[in-house]
């Protein structure tokens, strides 16, 4: 049961390896990992230690030692969108978890070629250059490559017309989704499409709220962090107040990932909430938070825009527009309940009860990324 894994070093990668090593030392039902990190400033091994002494590394790996952890990890210092063949078979490993990637919502036209080479160009190269001993590739995509739909989705994406996306990102993700099971087709590998929601801090296993880096939602809070001040009047904010967020834990969606590495049988997988936060359920909380206390929920763009408006509509409004505005996706989440329930975990997850204390969180870390 050895794998490789790509993109330890950022937020879902990095909890996969966290909770591979608790399965390889306690539970024994997986071996050893291979995890691609390339050198920079630091040496990749050196990078690979920072990781494992984060503030963000789970509690139940302190009743091990660093030769513990280190014993059934491996580390290849390569830069994964030009890794080749005569590298990778060096080591001995049959399965691949394949996290790398850029979560990157802007529509520039830098950001669409970002997610463009480093979501679809990188898994090409990667699956052109895997050792015929690979047997299995799990991808890990996002629940949002359904890109936009007005029924529920299910885990099949085949059975979804999808061709509207909210951004290069989503399109970028569905694209690497259908390269991916195209090739291992005729590659005879097998190949498992799993597709994690929104992802906040841990809610799971202490230490909680903790995230190697403030991502995605995280970046609404640190706009109002830093220019909350400059609403000087009325704050006409446009959400779609049916419609919520599907938010994850991070800690989470790495024990849905390993649940799914030990279940071949599983061929797509939705990491989802069962139950989205509703939007007006937490956006007046987080405004208030920062001390905007003047604002009002609109159905549409409001014109006429006041001075901070204007900056709210020109940058993260954009960016977040076509998640909290408009109707939101939809999930049929029967299969993932089931996990759930096996973990003995709430239907939301805690991130209801918990979502302000994640804010609070990220301001009081100040919005500090890790691994660096």
């Amino acid at each position: 049961m050895n794998c490789l894994l790509t993109g330890s070093s950022g937020i879902v990668g990095s909890h996969i390896m966290f909770e591979w090593i608790y399965k390889a030392l306690v539970e024994k039902t997986v071996n050893h990992l291979f995890v691609v990190i390339r050198n920079n400033k630091k040496p990749a091994k050196d990078r690979l230690l920072a990781i494992l002494n984060d503030s963000s590394r789970p509690h139940f790996l302190n009743d091990f030692s660093m030769a513990d952890c280190l014993s059934k990890i491996t580390v290849i210092p390569s830069d994964l969108s030009n890794i080749k063949k005569q590298t990778l078979e060096k080591y001995n490993f049959s399965t691949v978890i394949h996290c790398a990637g850029s979560t990157s919502l802007q529509h520039t036209t830098d950001s669409k070629e970002k997610v463009q080479h480093q979501n679809f160009n990188v898994t090409k190269q990667l699956l052109t250059e895997l050792p015929h001993n690979v047997k299995r590739f799990l991808y890990i995509s996002t629940a949002y490559s359904f890109g936009i739909q007005k029924d529920k989705v299910t885990d099949t994406i085949a059975n979804f017309k999808v061709q509207e996306f909210r951004n290069p990102y989503e399109k970028s993700k569905y694209e690497s989704e259908k390269y991916v099971s195209e090739t291992c087709a005729k590659k005879n590998i097998i190949s498992q499409i799993l597709r994690p929601s929104i992802i906040c801090g841990r809610l799971i296993d202490a230490p909680f709220f903790e995230t190697p880096k403030f991502d995605v939602f995280y970046a609404w809070a640190i706009f109002l962090n830093k220019y909350a001040r400059k609403a000087s009047s009325d704050f006409r904010i446009w959400i779609d107040q049916k419609s919520g967020l599907n938010i994850v834990p991070v800690d989470f969606v790495a024990k849905a990932v390993l649940h799914a590495f030990l279940q071949p049988n599983i061929k797509e997988l939705n990491i989802v909430n069962p139950t989205q936060i509703l939007h007006k359920n937490y956006v007046g909380d987080v405004l208030r938070y920062f001390k905007i206390n003047a604002f009002n929920y609109v159905s549409e763009r409001p014109e006429n825009l006041n001075n901070f408006e204007q900056l709210y509509y020109k940058t993260i409004g954009v960016v977040f527009e076509k998640y909290i505005s408009v109707p939101d996706l939809q999930f049929q989440s029967e299969t993932i309940l089931k996990f759930i329930n096996q973990l003995n975990l709430s239907t939301n997850l805690g991130v209801h009860e918990n979502f302000m204390k994640l804010i609070d969180f990220s301001v009081k870390k100040e919005f500090k990324s890790s691994y660096a």
